[in-house]
């Protein structure tokens, strides 16, 4: 727990340092307190410590990966859930084999428009963990807190999807029900540089049910074009 906190990256805000860690440690987490402003992912009438009892968790999985960011008061002030999905969803068939999910982005309600989510992502994911993976981030407008950001849902979307273009996803289409329950909801991706190609291929492979979606097949497109803001760049062949 020592070793983590003196590797941490220390990122300067204007309300003090944050130290942000990469597969932090279930003991790393339980030494922490949620700061005040956390707690959005927590099920409603359960208090916000359940949350940490959940990242302790999953934390402990051996394909989990929990990015933290704490700062000098030994709160956490943010995280990004990240482990196998659940072998009930569509993508849980590859649960154990190299895809994994963004679960939960959080930064608490006091500490955002720092930069935090953004370090994090960047801190967390040159981590050669993540070398050999397909990370999956679906965004379901359910799960927003759309009433603390003050943030219309398309705004919010937009949000989204140009953090997770800067940390190097792309946008999917596909006709998983969930997904397509509302216009606003997306699916997305990050390959990373060590993906074999039978990996990539089951990936796109559960992607589309239905045979009248087949030209969206192979065709990720880059967030700024979903948003129009520019054009078409393809995504680079997985690693043979």
């Amino acid at each position: 727990m020592d070793a983590e906190r003196e590797q941490a990256d220390v990122v300067e805000t204007p309300r003090g340092k944050v130290w942000i860690v990469a597969k932090a440690s279930p003991e790393l987490i339980a030494s922490l307190q949620l700061e005040e402003g956390m707690g959005v992912f927590a099920a409603p009438h359960y208090p916000a410590s359940r949350e940490k009892r959940a990242l302790e968790r999953i934390a402990r999985g051996e394909e989990s990966n929990i990015i933290l960011a704490f700062n000098e008061d030994e709160r956490i002030v943010g995280f990004v859930a990240i482990a196998p999905p659940s072998t009930a969803e569509r993508w849980g068939k590859l649960s154990g084999q190299g895809l994994i999910e963004a679960m939960a982005i959080e930064v608490s309600q006091n500490w955002r428009g720092l930069g935090i989510a953004n370090k994090m992502m960047e801190i967390g994911l040159r981590d050669q963990f993540f070398d050999d993976k397909i990370v999956i981030c679906t965004g379901y407008t359910g799960h927003w807190d759309l009433e603390s950001s003050g943030l219309s849902k398309q705004d919010y979307r937009r949000m989204l999807l140009e953090y997770l273009e800067k940390a190097g996803f792309m946008y999917y289409e596909t006709d998983e029900p969930n997904v397509n329950l509302d216009s606003a909801n997306f699916f997305s991706a990050r390959i990373g540089p060590r993906v074999d190609t039978d990996l990539y291929s089951r990936f796109e492979q559960l992607l589309f049910k239905d045979q009248a979606w087949a030209d969206f097949r192979g065709r990720p497109r880059r967030m700024s074009e979903v948003l129009g803001k520019g054009g078409l760049t393809m995504r680079k062949a997985p690693a043979e």
